[in-house]
């Protein structure tokens, strides 16, 4: 009997432990909501300026030119400890590139063009940030939170090794939010959930 209270006892731990989630909803501007890890380092203004003087040169440089329409970015936060790499980052584009019912109507031809652009873009762009293209797996369609979407993902390489990237498009009337999820492929056991929960929670209500 008091083996059996033990198991019991045992098997009620996590669930005890559970019931305090390690991750933090976050509301953004916008009506963007979604939930990240606890204890996550937020960039500062400085950092987020940094990266996008880089970005802006990278575009600059490799032909491709910056994106119509004026963007913002809602938050951006990096993994804790900093000697793992996992990235959230949310901008949001005022108007949005295209219209939704234009994403709707995208056949497999269109996501194969857009594909075949943009994986030229990264193989120009990449490289001036000291990075490669390792592998481009493609364009798709998907709806999140109720909004159409496009998916990119692909493979790059890092100061530390590979790192997995994808990047969600999602498209409202009113603006076009783009959430790049990344981590450390040798994290992947590590970082992969965390970054699939982190997807699954997004949240557009209707702004403005």
């Amino acid at each position: 009997m008091k083996a059996l209270v033990l198991v019991i006892g045992l098997l009620l731990v996590p669930a005890a432990a559970s019931a305090e989630s390690n991750f933090a909803s976050v509301k953004l501007p916008r009506g963007v909501q979604l939930q990240i890890p606890k204890g996550w380092w937020l960039m500062g203004k400085d950092h987020n300026r940094l990266i996008h003087t880089s970005v802006e040169a990278a575009l600059d440089l490799s032909g491709i030119g910056l994106p119509d329409g004026q963007e913002t970015n809602l938050i951006a936060a990096n993994s804790m400890p900093r000697t793992t790499y996992a990235v959230v980052r949310v901008d949001s584009t005022i108007p949005p590139s295209v219209s939704p019912r234009e994403i709707q109507a995208a056949t497999a031809t269109d996501l194969k063009d857009i594909g075949n652009e943009l994986r030229g873009g990264l193989e120009k762009m990449l490289p001036l940030q000291n990075n490669q293209l390792l592998q481009f797996y493609g364009v798709r369609k998907d709806s999140i939170s109720g909004h159409p979407a496009l998916v990119i993902e692909y493979r790059r390489s890092g100061p530390k090794g590979p790192v997995i990237v994808q990047i969600n498009l999602i498209f409202t009337n009113s603006q076009e939010v783009n959430i790049n999820l990344s981590y450390r492929e040798s994290e992947a056991a590590l970082w992969k959930p965390v970054v699939a929960k982190i997807r699954q929670s997004i949240t557009l209500t209707k702004w403005p």
